[in-house]
């Protein structure tokens, strides 16, 4: 037979009697005009949510499940069951008791260990327990073998003396919705979660990413009501979508009857789960990189690493840069080095999702988080940049290779005479990054500029569209200030393959560096020069005369030209 809760009016105060178990929740939030005399209603799927789950307690401590009655009845708890996804339903409460609208009801594992961990906390312990595995779990509530509310954690949620709180009761038993207690005791049984934060705004566009030419993934920062976004409500700059897929809770792929162009995405009225309407999002559109969209930067392979040696601490990094005009994703990027002679090429993946880069920006590859970074930081486990030179080579998700750079020791210049602690800098980003005369030892403060624009490079190139030579900066002064350290030599031929030749003079005749002594180029070709001679002597100041030619396939000059450089000094 059922418990009765009978509810008398006096003086304008309404007074509940019920059977409480000891530790069941007080009377509290009753109505002053209410009269309920009978058997308490049964409760309906999420009149009452798990509100928190404490499945690794510490050595003091006892496993919890929190539950909260959202609704605007009171049940009765011997209406209602656990289990975890392997054990039968076990009862909550043998006796008649009380759970009202608004209030917490708190289930442990053991008692008096967890009023060990939180005194005065009311509880109430059932007669049999399903463990909460560390491993991750399932936890389901039921009443009559409905399922009331669940839960699914994952083991990598789950952290030692911390709960699982839910942020929002009003929302779906989704992962998303439960975050670490941040309370300093590491949970809050019987009080509002710490995490709490009810949704009251609709969903944000949070990336789009294209698939192939037609198709656009778009995800959103929480589940979206399946079939409230028509695919005319999502626009490119002159397309509209002709079909939608829903793809996960929060991920929908949209076919366009064109290719996919432009630089934003648009869509119309979005609601949540909660009922929560946004009018309209948008996001910019991250195109999938090819071959040299991104390259290595710089490069971080011995860092300072002494806690005594009065230096901050480093961490060994890679800088990438998008070089192209678009936005550009790298989920799934990976390195990889040359492979050992069992053919393992030690790969080493980017950890993280959502990964985009805007025209010009960084990206810090690093073995560890960098404090106070000036861009983005994803990790890799395992990096490790060998200090005798090494292979860094980018892969895309399917492995095609993004940029490829073998650096080396002999890269850094040659009068930084300690290179610990001194990243090297790649001067042009648009030349060969296999060329060691595209890199040279940073002069940035604190060793490098990760996430910074270098502290020696060449910017502002002037493109030549007609056959000719073209000299930047000029003068230009060696002298590691980073500024106009390194000339740019650019030069456009009349042939579309030919083999180049290119040598400096100074004004007596004599030549003083060969920058190439043969090379295969296609139409043009870019040259770099640090001001040094064949034997790595820093030159004069002076003017100096650069000379290239062209041969073609008999060894015949096809073009010619000289251009003059000016040697300076800074004062």
């Amino acid at each position: 037979m059922r418990a009765l809760f009978f509810i008398f009016v006096t003086a304008g105060l309404a007074i509940c009697l019920c059977v409480l178990p000891m530790h069941a929740q007080p009377l509290q939030d009753v109505s002053a005009t209410a009269i309920d005399i009978g058997a308490p209603p049964l409760p309906q799927p999420g009149d009452i949510v798990i509100n928190e789950v404490y499945p690794r307690p510490l050595s003091s401590g006892s496993e919890f499940v929190e539950l909260f009655n959202r609704s605007v009845h009171t049940f009765d708890l011997r209406d209602l069951t656990i289990r975890d996804a392997s054990s039968p339903p076990l009862p909550l409460s043998g006796e008649a008791s009380a759970f009202f609208s608004g209030t917490y009801t708190v289930l442990v594992a053991d008692g008096m260990a967890f009023s060990n961990r939180f005194a005065g906390v009311p509880y109430i312990a059932p007669a049999r327990w399903a463990s909460l595995n560390n491993g991750g779990d399932t936890v389901i509530l039921e009443s009559g073998g409905v399922v009331i509310d669940s839960l699914f954690y994952a083991g990598s949620t789950v952290e030692a003396g911390r709960s699982l709180e839910r942020i929002d009761p009003g929302a779906p038993s989704d992962p998303y919705n439960f975050a670490l207690s941040i309370d300093t005791s590491g949970a809050t049984p019987d009080a509002q979660n710490s995490r709490y934060a009810p949704d009251v705004s609709g969903p944000v566009l949070s990336f789009a990413k294209v698939v192939d030419d037609t198709r656009l993934d778009l995800y959103f920062n929480e589940p979206v009501r399946t079939g409230s976004i028509a695919p005319g409500s999502i626009r490119l700059e002159n397309l509209v979508g002709q079909e939608v897929q829903m793809l996960g809770p929060d991920w929908l792929r949209v076919l366009f009857a064109g290719p996919v162009t432009g630089v934003s995405v648009a869509v119309e009225k979005v609601s949540d789960l909660r009922g929560n309407i946004s009018e309209q999002v948008s996001a910019p559109i991250f195109y999938r990189p090819v071959s040299q969209d991104i390259v290595v930067n710089e490069i971080l392979y011995e860092p300072l690493t002494d806690d005594y040696d009065g230096f901050v601490d480093q961490v060994e990094f890679v800088e990438l840069v998008n070089r192209s005009a678009r936005h550009i994703y790298l989920d799934g990027l990976y390195r990889t080095r040359d492979p050992d002679e069992d053919g393992d090429a030690d790969t080493v993946h980017v950890q993280g999702r959502f990964i985009g880069l805007e025209p010009g920006e960084y990206l810090l590859f690093a073995a560890a988080s960098m404090e106070n970074a000036s861009a983005p930081v994803v990790t890799g486990k395992g990096l490790t940049l060998l200090n005798k030179g090494d292979r860094i080579r980018m892969n895309r998700e399917d492995g095609e290779v993004l940029d490829d750079v073998r650096y080396d020791p002999s890269w850094h210049h040659p009068d930084v005479l300690e290179t610990r602690g001194i990243t090297l800098e790649r001067i042009d980003v648009d030349a060969s990054g296999d060329n060691p005369q595209n890199w040279t030892s940073s002069v940035g403060p604190g060793g490098g500029t990760p996430g910074l624009p270098n502290s020696i490079r060449i910017a502002g190139k002037t493109l030549l569209s007609e056959r000719g030579i073209h000299v930047t900066p000029n003068p230009f002064s060696p002298d590691r200030d980073g500024v106009d350290d390194i000339v740019h030599i650019r030069c456009t031929f009349s042939s579309g393959v030919s083999r180049i030749r290119a040598l400096v003079f100074d004004l007596t005749g004599n030549q003083v560096r060969k920058l190439v002594a043969s090379r295969l180029v296609a139409e043009s070709a870019e040259l770099l020069w640090n001001g040094r001679d064949d034997a790595d002597r820093l030159l004069r100041t002076g003017i100096y005369i650069v000379f290239v030619e062209a041969y073609d396939a008999r060894n015949h000059v096809m073009d010619a030209f000289k251009a003059p450089i000016v040697l300076a000094r800074r004062y």
